[in-house]
């Protein structure tokens, strides 16, 4: 297998974690983004979005997207689950993560009009945009305050991909952009510290 990632991204950066959390390793390949090796034909043979991660597989199949990738290793290496134990947990774990999903999409709209560093994805930034899209990133905030309460993680007492898949988009805001991204939610922010203080967070 072969994973073909970009270690800042927001999106690789689900899979990286739960990788380190499994303590699976698995080669990989650091695309260049910079110089936009993920447009490049090469690339885009095997990923026609033009986006990181790409897993590649043993008999050259290629699997795209970041939950999609999780899913299939957690096939391969199914000890220590990270997708809950029981059908009620999981169940909790798929809402939370599908909330983190809506949040990543949500915030990358108001960063790319916030920090001015995504150009081709938004050519005209505007602050005007980026406050009334920041409504919508704060009511998932606001919901995601109340479903942590006082756990260690976000669906309970061990790590699961709703933490990977949420955990992304803080550390993307607050450690890429300086932005006090969930800072005013207390029981989110202590989730973050938390969690931000374990080995896999480390870019």
């Amino acid at each position: 297998m072969l994973l073909y990632q970009f270690k800042m991204g927001t999106n690789p950066r689900r899979v990286i974690i739960y990788l380190a959390e499994k303590g699976i390793d698995i080669p990989r390949y650091e695309l260049d983004y910079a110089s936009g090796e993920h447009r490049s034909a090469s690339y885009m043979a095997l990923n026609p979005s033009g986006r990181a991660p790409t897993l590649v597989t043993a008999d050259g199949t290629a699997i795209t997207e970041s939950a999609a990738i999780v899913e299939y290793l957690e096939e391969l290496y199914p000890e220590r689950p990270m997708l809950g134990t029981d059908p009620v947990q999981r169940a909790r774990v798929r809402a939370l993560e599908r909330a983190g999903n809506d949040l990543i999409v949500r915030s990358q709209a108001w960063l790319w009009n916030l920090a001015g560093a995504f150009k081709a994805k938004e050519p005209q930034p505007s602050a005007l945009v980026a406050a009334k899209n920041w409504r919508y990133v704060e009511e998932l905030l606001d919901y995601l305050e109340v479903a942590v309460g006082d756990d260690e993680f976000l669906a309970g007492t061990a790590p699961t991909v709703a933490d990977f898949t949420n955990f992304a988009i803080f550390q993307t805001a607050r450690e890429r952009f300086d932005q006090p991204f969930g800072t005013d939610h207390p029981k989110l922010d202590a989730w973050y510290r938390r969690f931000r203080a374990r080995p896999s967070a480390n870019y």
